[in-house]
């Protein structure tokens, strides 16, 4: 069985986005892995949730005991279906993940996984997601091969670090007070 199958599996995931009538996106190994250590060492009461896709991670933070989950996703459908079980506990918003970063919320963690060609526009607005968040994001760069540009730039940073896991890259930023957990995530990683 593939990674997304298994993973979909175990979370409960039953509906995938499929675009162009063919392409399946769905939840994949590394954003789950690294997700799911960090809410589990950080233990986020709130988590956003961009790019949301499936709703996989909207469901992994509600199975590791967030209280309140934000879904944006401009194509909302399988996560309507997926989440409809959790449905008092995540809040689906459908509209562009750029505009929502903008009303300046706040949570614990954040995750955000885009697609290939918006990264570069989200890794412009790292500063915006720094201020969001009171604990950790978990960014998706894309596959590792592709990501060393950004991977390069991230040094200049400080509290954030990369990790590469089952072929993507991702970056991980924190606020003061959590170097030792991330630190502890990274070393767990790789």
């Amino acid at each position: 069985m593939s990674p997304v199958v298994l993973i979909s599996e175990k979370l409960g995931i039953e509906w995938l986005n499929i675009f162009d009538d063919e392409y399946v996106y769905g939840p994949t190994p590394g954003i789950i892995e690294v997700a799911e250590l960090l809410m589990t060492q950080l233990k986020p009461k709130t988590v956003i949730d961009l790019f949301g896709g499936s709703g996989a991670i909207s469901k992994l933070a509600i199975l590791r005991g967030a209280r309140r989950v934000i879904y944006v996703d401009k194509n909302p459908e399988a996560a309507l279906l997926n989440l409809r079980s959790c449905k008092d506990k995540i809040e689906i918003i459908e509209g562009d993940a750029f505009t929502f970063l903008n009303n300046k919320v706040q949570c614990d963690f954040m995750v955000a996984d885009p697609p290939e060609e918006l990264i570069s526009d989200l890794f412009d607005r790292l500063k915006l997601i720094r201020k969001s968040i009171t604990k950790a994001a978990l960014i998706w760069l894309g596959p590792s091969e592709k990501a060393i540009e950004y991977m390069k730039i991230v040094g200049k940073f400080r509290m954030a670090v990369t990790a590469k896991v089952w072929g993507d890259a991702f970056l991980i930023i924190w606020k003061p007070g959590f170097s030792q957990i991330i630190r502890d995530v990274k070393r767990r990683l790789e």
